[in-house]
């Protein structure tokens, strides 16, 4: 590899630094001269391997891993060959290995959680594509400053219908991240990486890996040979869920573990209530706020509103009565005031020489008084109700394939969400963000003690290309490299304008720009001339 810059390096990629050298295969960090940014580049020595298929094997798997595009793995750029070797190149993702992380000891419960999420679902992503990926440890995981995970470093990776046949190929990477039926060399499936995405979660939540030992030896035998309760005593600090979760994954048996990635985000309870709400509905990315109530919720809510209702009749029953006792006993005593009132005679006598008329209009208003005396509004319960007070509602986000959420400027979290955004009833802006798509803004309402859901597909805001080339080239959009011809898949385009450049060595470049809308699927046709 030591003239390998001269050789295989020199039309396209600057090293800036050597990753990872093994006898088969190097990873660096490098600069692509032609984009102007920074990828990370995989060399396989073809020569150095006796068994050519898996040279093919190799090829063949880089142009499925060309086509994996979901937001918690790295994507594949470009591949291809140069005399002996094979490369290729992979996104450069702005952040740290895990293993990096790890030694920090930084992390919260919650952020261990989000991580977690993110690591099956990456993996559920592959499996689905018959890619296993062999090599799950700390240092092919990464994340940023966001707490985005990505799984990285699948260029060795092999599908799910390929058998292991050489001995170099059945052992690769850190020895204690791997599964027992990888140590034996026997054919694997996605439960080998099962078993060592459990071996991660339990290094991140207990701070060890409990196979590592003195030396690889020793470790590949305390993977065949660990007591699989044993491990439940190193477990005893987790949450019940968690613990659960990892023994089940590290099980020695495979028919033991998980069936799925899928099953595993199912215990963590990412395909919940609201997970099958959304997936009832149309498939449309426009965004949609609606209110759900399990029935556990609605039936708590009709027992609280009956308790209410009979504390307040009693309540108000037992306040007519006191206000009847206040008025029966003033009722008493104006009576016997106003017999005291009738037994003196002399003042009526001597209030007759003015006139009965005038006498005895005085004398009613004197007993309407007396019927209503102040004491009456001193004696009288009123009973006090509260003000009514508004919570704050819960706001869940569901959005494709992540994004950073903003709600009135300011952020507020990043999907995929471990709990429900708390806002305040009324109307606020949000926006999500994602590097890769232009940014989504919607007006939401919410409403005074009300669950709200929104689903938004990021995809709905791009333009998407299918573009044929004949008889093939290098297709670059708006100066970034996208593979070469024929594509798998449709090409996304911010809308706008935008610039395609078709490059192949035997005939004059290709260049030219189109206009773009959001939701257009345009074809175009290329045929290369002399």
């Amino acid at each position: 590899m030591s003239n390998l810059s001269t050789e295989i390096l020199f039309d396209r990629f600057e090293i800036i630094e050597i990753l990872k050298k093994d006898e088969h295969a190097s990873v660096f960090l490098a600069n692509h001269i032609y984009l102007s940014k920074k990828i990370i580049l995989k060399i396989l020595n073809t020569e150095r391997i006796a068994d050519n298929s898996l040279v093919e094997r190799f090829k063949r798997e880089a142009k499925i891993l060309a086509q994996l595009d979901h937001p918690n793995i790295i994507k594949v750029l470009d591949f291809g060959t140069n005399k002996e070797y094979f490369y290729i190149s992979f996104e450069y993702f702005e952040g740290q290995s895990l293993r990096n992380l790890l030694k920090k000891n930084e992390l919260t419960l919650q952020q261990k959680e989000q991580l977690t999420i993110q690591l099956f679902k990456g993996l559920d992503y592959a499996h689905n594509n018959k890619i296993i990926h062999r090599d799950i440890k700390p240092e092919n995981i990464f994340v940023n400053t966001n707490y985005h995970l990505k799984i990285g470093d699948f260029g060795l990776a092999l599908s799910a219908e390929d058998t292991l046949v050489t001995q170099p190929y059945s052992i690769v990477g850190t020895p204690s991240y791997m599964s027992p039926e990888q140590i034996r060399g026997e054919k694997l499936t996605h439960k080998s990486d099962l078993f060592s995405a459990g071996l991660v979660i339990f290094e991140m939540f207990t701070g060890k890996n409990p196979f590592v030992q003195e030396n690889i030896n020793l470790t590949i035998n305390k993977i065949m040979s660990f007591n699989e309760e044993e491990l439940i005593n190193d477990l005893s600090v987790l949450p019940e869920l968690y613990k659960k979760i990892i023994i089940r994954l590290l099980r020695k048996n495979p028919a033991q573990r998980y069936s799925s990635a899928n099953e595993v985000l199912k215990e963590l309870n990412v395909t919940n209530e609201l997970q099958n709400y959304i997936n009832e509905q149309s498939a449309t990315a426009d965004i949609k706020t609606v209110t759900f109530t399990s029935k556990k919720k609605k039936t708590r809510v009709i027992i609280a509103i009956a308790i209410v209702l009979f504390i307040a009749s009693f309540f108000i029953l037992y306040t007519q009565l006191h206000i009847n006792n206040n008025k029966n006993t003033i009722l008493n005593n104006a009576n016997k005031t106003q017999t005291a009132e009738q037994q003196p005679k002399e003042p009526q006598k001597e209030l007759s020489n003015v006139g009965d008329s005038k006498i005895d209009k005085p004398k009613e208003k004197e007993k309407e008084s007396i019927n209503i005396p102040k004491e009456d509004n001193q004696n009288k319960v009123i009973p006090i109700v509260p003000p009514a007070t508004t919570k704050p509602s819960k706001l869940f986000v569901d959005c494709y394939p992540w994004a950073e959420i903003y709600i009135d400027g300011v952020k507020k979290d990043v999907t995929p969400l471990i709990n429900p955004l708390s806002l305040d009833p009324g109307e606020h802006t949000m926006k999500l963000i994602n590097p890769d798509y232009p940014p989504y803004m919607a007006l939401i309402k919410i409403e005074p003690n009300e669950n709200s859901y929104i689903k938004v597909n990021l995809d709905t805001t791009l333009a998407f290309l299918e573009c044929n080339v004949f008889p093939w080239g290098n297709l670059y959009l708006n100066g970034e490299l996208k593979g070469q011809t024929p594509l798998r898949g449709l090409i996304r385009l911010f809308p706008g304008k935008n610039r395609i450049t078709i490059k192949n060595p035997a005939y004059k470049d290709i260049d030219t720009t189109f206009i773009a809308k959001k939701g257009d699927t345009l074809k175009l046709f290329f045929k290369f001339k002399k």
